[in-house]
């Protein structure tokens, strides 16, 4: 067995420990022309940051994205939230959404401890403008899709935070743009917001409809593997 296959097999093995084993069957995933996004994976979003936006379970992604992160896709791309203080979205401003997260420069902004964020090859910056909402890469920056198609990216895999928000229309756009998508579940966590009337089972429903596919880690790895 390759050196590959065999910390696939691990790595599938590892987390069968920590969740239910899934019996979905997928369509294989071929890595020469495969990409995977993750997406907003940044300490705003847990508790670390109390104060910020906090997500259920932001803290656990972290295993199921450096599972991922140990392929060798054809690219590694991550978003990064990077807000002025005074950003539309947040209380007290235009939109008032949002409590203040993911400030430019501060903890909020960084990335996940534990998260194996090394192995990016791209880091994409994103709601850098006050007056500019940014939930997806694509939003921040139309160019992106146009790039993974030249590099011959016919699949994207997208994780992180949130899965409803940021996660899912990153992955929206992306399967509008006619890439086949996957979001991978356990290595995402969503949060509820209805002030932006932004709900995970709403998300999700529209997201199968576009024909999005809802997956686990050990569903990506074993498609992966076949």
């Amino acid at each position: 067995m390759e050196r590959g296959a065999r910390e696939r097999k691990n790595n599938i093995t590892n987390l069968a420990l920590s969740r239910p084993r899934s019996s979905k069957i997928m369509k294989p995933i071929h890595l020469r022309d495969s990409s995977l996004l993750v997406v907003d994976a940044q300490c705003g979003f847990t508790t670390l940051c109390p104060e910020e936006l906090p997500v259920p379970g932001g803290l656990a992604i972290v295993p199921y994205i450096n599972a991922l992160l140990k392929e060798p896709w054809a690219r590694i791309d991550a978003s990064q939230d990077w807000h002025p203080p005074d950003h539309r979205s947040f209380f007290e401003n235009k939109d008032n959404l949002y409590p203040p997260h993911c400030v430019a420069g501060t903890k909020g902004a960084e990335f996940l401890p534990g998260l194996e964020a090394q192995r990016f090859h791209t880091i994409w910056r994103k709601g850098f403008q006050r007056d500019v909402e940014a939930y997806a890469i694509t939003a921040q920056h139309p160019a992106f899709s146009q790039l993974l198609r030249a590099a011959g990216i016919g699949t994207v895999v997208v994780c992180g935070l949130a899965t409803n928000i940021c996660c899912f229309f990153a992955a929206r756009d992306l399967r509008q743009a006619g890439f086949r998508v996957l979001l991978v579940e356990d290595a995402s966590a969503g949060i509820d917001v209805p002030a932006a009337h932004l709900f995970q089972k709403q998300a999700k429903k529209e997201g199968l409809k576009l024909g999005i596919e809802y997956a686990t880690t050990q569903d990506v790895l074993k498609a992966i593997g076949s």
